[in-house]
């Protein structure tokens, strides 16, 4: 009889301990997938998948709320003069190796070059075309950053060594209100903050702003400082959210309202687009930018011609040599310790090794903007990547082989 009671008593604990399961996984998938939410925030989790990343980067308004951008009532237009991806190929080594092998290799998923106001090449795969918005991760820090220059040009920010709190006064004695906008721009402002490696990272600060909706104005507000500001290179997201507080405080206008404004509508740019928003409905000037290939390539294209809008200048002259070159030694592009190649930076966009007026706008799994100034090129490229989250590393095709294929399609004489 002890026996059987003990067998009872087991089997109660385990059906127990089943539900208490179930119950569990029941209320942790509710947590997670937010069934009561009009959003899918849950799609966040399936982009360690490349095969559902395109999908998911072209719809990007399912996941996170936006805001619209509307296309100009003046749109730029560009003629298309066309080659075929199979007619180009690029060096590496002693090799030449056809474009359509980085294509696959990198997982293209839009690719575009822009040449004297001509389209030269333009391909879609994975399902997008040339209305297609995608995903453009973090190239849309190059965005906010020409706003900031477009603010300077125009005084609404006196000067680049103001403090953040000057303009954003939401930051009055924090780490981030004592920084300048000059090293807020480079990188540099010295915050307690990770992108790679370190405590807080970009995984607690996405967990609270995209799952948790909250204000990213006072999640980058409450991080303290862990070396001088101007000291260092540390490529962080809040840097570039803290600018989008000094543009709104700048202007006395939403973040949207100023791009659409500033950029948008006077730049030319023909399409709508969309910009995610966090917790308190602001922009997050750092990520979240949704486009078609074509103004991604035309913001590159309003570089290559001064940023004149409309026949106006819009920034100081010093600006495109800041963006051109790196602002501090520790900025340079450089060899680490195992011997590998990372890019330099400037303000808000990378520079490659052996640069020469040359400069990215980059984002996770390998959205890019390659602009070269002194021939005149823009190359844009979408794509689904290899990797979870940007490095400084490119991706698919490896640190050598990206330039390789970016100064091909730049170059004057491959499509002449």
């Amino acid at each position: 009889m002890a026996g059987i009671n003990m067998r009872l008593t087991i089997k109660r604990i385990a059906k127990t301990l089943g539900i208490l399961l179930l119950v569990l996984l029941i209320g942790g998938g509710s947590w997670v997938t937010k069934p009561w939410d009009d959003l899918q925030s849950w799609r966040w989790y399936t982009m360690p998948f490349e095969s559902l990343r395109a999908e998911v980067f072209s719809n990007w308004e399912v996941i996170q709320p936006v805001a619209p951008l509307q296309a100009s009532t003046n749109p730029r237009q560009y003629q298309r003069n066309v080659a075929s991806p199979e007619s180009v190929s690029y060096p590496m080594g002693n090799e030449r190796i056809p474009l359509t092998a980085y294509l696959e290799k990198a997982n293209i998923s839009g690719l575009m070059v822009l040449q004297d106001g001509e389209v030269k090449l333009e391909y879609y795969a994975k399902g997008l075309s040339r209305e297609s918005r995608n995903h453009i991760w973090s190239a849309t820090k190059s965005f906010t950053s020409t706003l900031v220059a477009m603010a300077h040009f125009e005084g609404r920010i006196e000067s680049r060594d103001d403090r953040v709190a000057r303009y954003a006064p939401q930051f009055a004695g924090t780490a981030y209100g004592e920084s300048s906008i000059r090293h807020v721009l480079m990188m540099s402002s010295g915050i307690d903050f990770f992108h790679f490696k370190g405590t807080p990272d970009r995984n607690n600060m996405y967990w609270d702003i995209m799952q948790e909706r909250q204000d990213f104005d006072a999640w980058a507000g409450a991080l303290g400082r862990h070396v001088p500001p101007g000291s260092d290179f540390n490529y962080i997201a809040t840097d570039t959210h803290v600018l989008s507080a000094v543009l709104r405080g700048a202007y006395g206008q939403s973040f949207t309202e100023i791009v659409q404004d500033r950029l948008w509508q006077r730049g030319g740019f023909g399409g709508d687009a969309t910009w995610g928003l966090d917790g308190s409905c602001h922009p997050m000037g750092h990520c979240c930018l949704t486009l078609r290939l074509e103004e991604f390539t035309h913001l590159g294209q309003l570089y290559v011609e001064n940023l004149v809008l409309d026949g106006q200048q819009t920034v100081h002259n010093d600006w495109f040599s800041m963006v051109e070159n790196p602002q501090a030694p520790f900025q340079e592009p450089r060899l680490d310790e195992a011997g590998d190649l990372q890019r330099g930076y400037s303000v808000q966009f990378w520079i490659p090794h052996d640069y020469d007026q040359e400069f990215i706008a980059a984002g996770a799994f390998d959205q890019y903007l390659w602009i070269d100034r002194r021939q005149g090129t823009v190359v844009a490229q979408f794509s689904t990547g290899q990797q979870m989250l940007f490095t400084q590393r490119e991706s698919g095709a490896g640190p050598e082989e990206f330039p390789a294929v970016m100064r091909t399609l730049a170059s004057r004489e491959t499509f002449h």
